[in-house]
């Protein structure tokens, strides 16, 4: 059994607010589009698409509108309202939502894209969980794994004004050498794999004032200054995320 740092009550906690509208799916997704072109080798209606942990449906709902995908979302969350409504406002009318816990489902289906956006990081067995995404994957199809970077400065900025968030992520994990690692265990091909984005400014509690001050301090920074530079030249110790995306050879 995987000893996992959230529950499910805190996902569903998580995501209280509704998503399901298309303007703010569409300027969410949208971002990653140099990503999801890399990932998505053609646009057509009979390949399929999972996402593990893909509650509240976003990212699929967008990749199944802009690639012509039939996608399935896994995941343990109970309520199947957003998931459905992010289908719906994006005009996907064939999809497919298993709400199983992914750590002990077993699946008979392969997939042509399989991904998952920040989750394994909140496992301790992270390599397990990267593993186990292998399952999912057809002969030669494609994996991508989106998990946020907190190492390096934004480790420091967390612990300062979202150390309640920082605690149940696994920094352990965001290290370009366990995909190194992982595809090399799967003798997978590497497409991409590193850095992206600009400074994570989102803080996920309530704040002092000092602590107010510390991120309006490091938004006008770097929103309104940096952030463009690093979109352009990720780091490792100021960009939000890191994006891997495999092959199956």
């Amino acid at each position: 059994m995987s000893e996992k740092l959230t529950s499910k009550e805190y996902w569903e906690t998580y995501y209280h607010h509704n998503h399901t509208d298309r303007k703010h799916i569409t300027t969410v997704c949208s971002y990653y589009d140099e990503m999801w072109d890399i990932f998505i080798s053609s646009k057509n209606k009979k390949q399929s698409l999972i996402e593990i942990g893909g509650f509240p449906g976003r990212y699929l709902a967008y990749l199944a509108n802009q690639y012509q995908l039939t996608p399935t979302c896994l995941d343990y969350n109970s309520n199947t309202t957003q998931i459905e409504g992010s289908f719906n406002v994006m005009d996907v009318a064939s999809y497919k939502v298993i709400q199983e816990d992914f750590t002990t489902y077993k699946s008979d289906k392969k997939y042509d894209y399989v991904m998952s956006n920040g989750f394994i990081e909140h496992f301790n067995d992270y390599d397990r969980m990267l593993d186990l995404h292998v399952d999912y994957m057809s002969d030669n199809g494609r994996l991508m794994i989106m998990i946020p970077n907190m190492r390096g400065y934004v480790k420091f900025y967390k612990y300062m004004v979202d150390s309640k968030n920082l605690k149940v992520h696994n920094l352990e994990c965001m290290r370009l050498k366990v995909f190194k690692d992982f595809a090399k265990r799967h003798n997978l091909s590497i497409l991409h794999l590193g850095y992206y984005g600009g400074f994570p400014l989102g803080v996920h509690q309530k704040n002092n004032l000092l602590q107010k001050l510390i991120h309006k301090g490091h938004r006008l920074i770097f929103k309104y200054i940096l952030n463009d530079w690093l979109k352009k030249h990720p780091s490792r110790y100021f960009s939000s995320a890191i994006i891997a995306i495999f092959e199956k050879q």
